[in-house]
């Protein structure tokens, strides 16, 4: 392996483990040969100042080489025995992993070539170029600038990189090429501002870092051109289709549901959820409509009551600041119920999303880099986009008011992505740690805010949002997953129209119409991804259903969630598999923090 990891081989000594550790190696080389900057991302040194090559034969060895490890990895899985325990169990676990991961690589390789068609593509390789070194700001100063001197390497090569990419390039579909346009002025700042700036606050020279950022800012600007004129020609078809769909949600997701079981669990959630918000609804209007009599309509009363909670918005540039009161609160709720052990409070950093990474999610974390399980994690919320108007920022704050930033501090940080996250980062197998799935990370955000719910947060001093007022906003959640999963499916394995997407996300999940075209797009860009959630979140509840049943009296919550945070951040069938067989130790790096 070129970068040497003693902790990432597996546990014990039997040879299908060492055999499993030395394919992931093997991963690893080809990643740092091939993708240098994901070799970044993944926290390897070597190759930091290098960007992918893009030539055709480069391209077409990097696909040789993966058809070569998928072969040695089919070969390993075909030799063990139909019923495995133990290390085995845990090594076929690693395997069946890296098999998907290689599978889905190869399919954004070869079957279903992105760079072929999504601009996108070429953009995200700049800005994680730069932005995995620069990000670390809590290193020592010389570490720091050996980062910013190979972000300098990087952005010299960036002209090369997409002139390359350009030229693959053959046509775009419309949303792709909208959301790339809107990051390149991001992008530009970042090479030709951030630079030289990082240089100025570490006291070195200054000219190689402004000279790299001016050559790198002319080919971000050659290849906006490039785009607008790309603008011009026939769109492509940003519709996966029902085949490429099934090998999303299978590889890159890691889940076996199919599509018309997600429609037809989505649906019936969709269901089940508004008629608990009608209820909930007349439960608390008295209080928030005195001397009003409850409209008999549910729908009216759902919205009504949702209109009061998003008046209570925040100012313009008050978001950070509310997400950050939000993430203490839930942290203190977590550490009060038990729910699970919960890392150090400064492993944690709430920040604005980078300009440069602006135009999908509004909200999402980053992990800590799977070789360096020290840096922690990062929870990125959008601004309000400054070339917004007062209508839209109203639109946009009112999506996002103080109940809904409690949602998000309790889904993506305590007891949620950042627990898990956080839990992953300390598994002793490298193969936990890098070969991750969508499903079981957004299941278990999922399911714990469920059970948070559940507990009562917001209810006394817990909050500064109500009780009522979160639940309510819970159960809009709620709804938001399951259309997300409605939109996806309808979109990229249907044919789901614009309009009928829309009145999807503004009627039946009572969004903000802002958000509601923002996730359109979304949903169009990144197809699978917003299956995720609904998917992960039904697994996820139906393995306490089955561990519960098995286990009766004896279950205990917060031992079952020691347990599944246990095994990184795996399938939830793999997950199922190990507490079947209930020989798996259930690891606590947390266990005495506060």
């Amino acid at each position: 392996m070129t970068a040497a990891d003693p902790s990432g081989r597996a546990e014990g000594s039997a040879p299908v483990a060492d055999r499993a550790a030395r394919l992931v190696e093997r991963y690893l080389d080809l990643i740092v040969t091939h993708e240098p900057v994901e070799a970044t991302r993944l926290g390897l040194p070597d190759r930091a100042g290098a960007l992918p090559d893009l030539a055709p034969e480069a391209i077409a060895a990097r696909s040789r080489d993966l058809a070569a490890l998928a072969g040695a990895v089919d070969a390993e899985l075909a030799s063990l025995p139909p019923q495995v325990r133990g290390t085995e169990r845990e090594a076929r676990g690693d395997l069946l992993l890296l098999a998907d991961s290689v599978a889905y690589r190869r399919f954004l390789l070869d079957e279903r070539p992105r760079l072929h068609h999504d601009p996108l593509a070429a953009l995200a390789i700049v800005a994680a170029g730069l932005h995995e070194h620069l990000r670390r700001t809590d290193l020592d100063r010389a570490e720091q600038c050996r980062r910013l001197e190979a972000s300098v390497q990087r952005a010299r090569r960036v002209p090369v990189l997409l002139e390359q990419a350009g030229s693959l390039l053959g046509g775009s579909p419309a949303p792709h090429l909208d959301v790339a346009l809107q990051r390149l002025p991001g992008l530009i700042d970042l090479v030709r501002d951030e630079l030289p700036r990082r240089a100025e606050a570490l006291g070195i020279d200054v000219s190689p870092a402004r000279d790299a950022g001016e050559v790198a800012a002319e080919g971000l600007v050659a290849f906006g051109a490039f785009l607008v004129e790309l603008a011009e020609e026939p769109a492509a078809d940003w519709r996966l289709g029902p085949e490429h769909h099934a090998v999303t949600l299978r590889s890159a997701l890691g889940t076996a549901m199919a599509p018309g079981e997600i429609e037809d669990r989505a649906r019936s959630w969709v269901a089940q959820v508004r008629a608990e918000m009608a209820e909930l609804a007349a439960a608390t209007w008295s209080r928030r409509f005195p001397g009003e009599p409850v409209p008999a309509d549910a729908s009216e009363r759902i919205r009504r009551t949702l209109e009061t909670i998003a008046a209570t918005t925040v100012p313009r540039d008050g978001l950070v600041a509310e997400a950050s009161r939000a993430i203490g609160e839930a942290r203190a709720f977590a550490l009060a119920m038990g729910l699970t052990d919960v890392p150090p409070a400064e492993r944690l950093t709430v920040t604005e999303v980078p300009p440069f990474l602006r135009g999908i999610a509004v909200a999402f974390i980053s992990q800590a880099p799977p070789l360096e399980p020290e840096a922690g994690c990062t929870f990125y919320l959008a601004p309000v986009p400054d070339a917004w108007d007062d209508a839209q920022a109203r639109s946009f704050l009112r999506e996002y008011n103080p109940a809904q930033l409690r949602s998000l501090a309790i889904h993506e940080g305590y007891p949620g992505h950042f627990v898990q996250l956080e839990h992953a980062s300390q598994h002793p197998r490298l193969a936990r740690r890098l070969l991750t799935r969508p499903a079981f990370a957004e299941g278990w955000a999922v399911y714990i805010e469920r059970v948070v719910a559940a507990a009562g947060f917001g209810d006394g001093a817990t909050s500064a949002v109500s009780g009522d007022d979160y639940r309510f906003t819970q159960r809009k959640l709620e709804l938001r997953i399951a259309t997300n999963a409605l939109l996806d499916v309808g979109l990229h394995a249907g044919e789901l129209t614009d309009d009928d997407a829309l009145s999807l996300l503004t009627h039946t999940a009572c969004q903000e119409h802002a958000e509601a075209e923002g996730k359109l797009t979304r949903a169009k860009v990144t197809s699978g991804q917003l299956c995720a959630y609904f998917v992960g979140g039904e697994e996820v509840t139906d393995l306490r259903a089955e561990v519960e049943e098995r286990e009766g009296a004896d279950f205990d919550p917060r031992g079952f969630h020691q347990r599944l945070l246990s095994h990184g951040t795996p399938t939830v069938a793999l997950v199922a598999g190990a507490l079947r067989d209930d020989d798996t130790p259930v690891r606590r790096p947390f266990a005495r923090s506060a």
